[in-house]
């Protein structure tokens, strides 16, 4: 039996190629745009779960 590859772990960062070669990141503007998405995962989750709670 071949080996199979194991499935991208969930830590894994993918950078684009653009970040591959660009030094310049800027934390600030990477944090801010983090902060942005983790509120909107936050409003998703609560839209699931008051959609999920509606259904009963």
């Amino acid at each position: 039996m071949a080996p199979t590859s194991s499935p991208p772990c969930a830590n894994a960062i993918k950078r684009s190629d653009l970040s591959r070669h660009d030094k310049s990141i800027d934390v600030e503007v990477l944090l801010e745009e983090n902060d942005r998405l983790r509120n909107l995962v936050v409003q998703l989750s609560k839209l699931v779960i008051r959609n999920a709670t509606e259904q009963r």
